[in-house]
């Protein structure tokens, strides 16, 4: 298949900042499966500088990582059918596309306009962005037209079990097939874990890990003062922050005032991230909206208890009490799942560990990738 990404979500180099590389991986697996991929990179300008993201020049430009060309145009208003078209034909001129797979608002916004002047098939995504969109009030200009966008589409494709349910309930109305299009880890990763011993787990020195950019959205704060409550019952416990980001200064100085402990990291690479996981016992990470978060794989290949927010992440894989925790993002909720961790006995934390690693092998990103394709050949035509 000859397949165009739509979204303003795929780096134009390796360490662009604010781009995270899932789409890109989703490219890279298309691609090793014989299919061939291009990208329009939609930007409406205003919002890259609320973002805080750098503004690149329109034109071609060639990941080195999966040889994809990416197609980047700036947009001074968001999206107008002819400005669209005008930079589609410049850029791809009589290219024949099988389908159109559109990720974000700018990407979904855009593909639809190119999907109905061109008759080319299309699958959107949902991401946490998209809900964001269609619920607040401030791009109430916005909703109408991406409520079309996914009327059009073939097929609408949640990123996770909770956007699949958000989805259905902001557009009631919406009569499409819904289908998960969910991320995952290389098996190479699964299979060096599996080589590792099972945790032995002592709650009196239990060591907690979050991996995180520290902004808002993931929600530090209440996990920093929640550990400070817990640390009087169990002081020879730890929690180690790993990341940076523009709260970090906040965060280090809420830890100092309150002496809760905590250890702050710095970005450490993937390799030292996976290694940090191995030697940890419980992984939290208390986001808000957090679209799927593939830290909370990497952390089940571990055979790490896995906390997550309701309602948010891997909701859906992670079923409370069985392979992981469910909890509210508050400091209350957080505090209350984690003394429940601590209160696991030896046997039973075990079992949560084994569950934790038969599921990211389950979702691997072999399988992702699988599943992806087969969701575009389901509906592609």
């Amino acid at each position: 298949m000859n397949i165009l990404l739509a979204t303003d979500l795929y780096p134009l180099f390796e360490n662009e900042v604010g781009i995270p590389l899932i789409i890109r991986d989703f490219a890279l697996g298309f691609e090793k499966e014989g299919h061939t991929v291009k990208v329009f990179r939609p930007n409406f300008m205003l919002n890259v500088f609320i973002r805080g993201r750098k503004l690149y020049r329109n034109g071609k430009y060639a990941d080195k990582v999966s040889g994809v060309e990416v197609y980047n145009k700036n947009f001074l208003f968001p999206f107008r059918k002819n400005s669209v078209l005008r930079a589609y034909k410049k850029f791809f001129k009589d290219e024949k596309f099988d389908i159109i797979l559109a990720h974000m608002p700018s990407g979904i916004l855009c593909a639809d306009i190119i999907s109905k002047a061109l008759n080319i098939p299309m699958l959107s995504a949902v991401h946490a962005s998209d809900v964001t969109v269609l619920s607040d009030i401030k791009y109430v200009l916005f909703k109408k037209r991406m409520v079309e966008a996914y009327k059009n589409a073939k097929c609408i494709l949640p990123r996770s079990f909770w956007l699949k349910d958000k989805i259905k309930k902001i557009i009631p109305n919406l009569e499409k097939p819904c289908q998960i299009i969910y991320s995952g880890i290389p098996a190479k990763i699964i299979e060096q874990n599996e080589q590792i011993e099972p945790k032995k787990f002592n709650p009196k020195k239990a060591k907690i890990l979050t991996v995180s950019s520290l902004i808002k959205r993931k929600n530090i704060k209440p996990l920093i003062l929640a550990f400070k409550k817990i640390k009087k019952k169990y002081p020879n416990i730890s929690l180690e922050i790993i990341g940076d980001g523009k709260l970090r200064e906040k965060l280090e100085i809420l830890n100092v005032k309150t002496k809760a402990g905590a250890k702050f990291s710095g970005s450490l690479s993937k390799d030292e991230v996976m290694h940090k996981m191995k030697e940890a016992d419980i992984f939290i990470l208390p986001s808000k909206n957090e679209t799927f978060g593939m830290v909370y794989m990497e952390a089940l290949s571990a055979g790490m208890a896995v906390c997550c927010t309701k309602n948010s992440g891997i909701d859906g894989i992670l079923k409370d009490g069985e392979n992981g925790f469910l909890m509210k993002p508050d400091k209350k909720h957080i505090q209350k799942v984690l003394e429940k961790i601590l209160k696991l006995k030896p046997k039973e934390y075990a079992e949560i560990s084994k569950n934790a690693f038969i599921t990211a092998k389950m979702f691997s990103y072999e399988n992702s990738i699988k599943n992806y394709l087969e969701k575009i050949e389901l509906f592609r035509l």
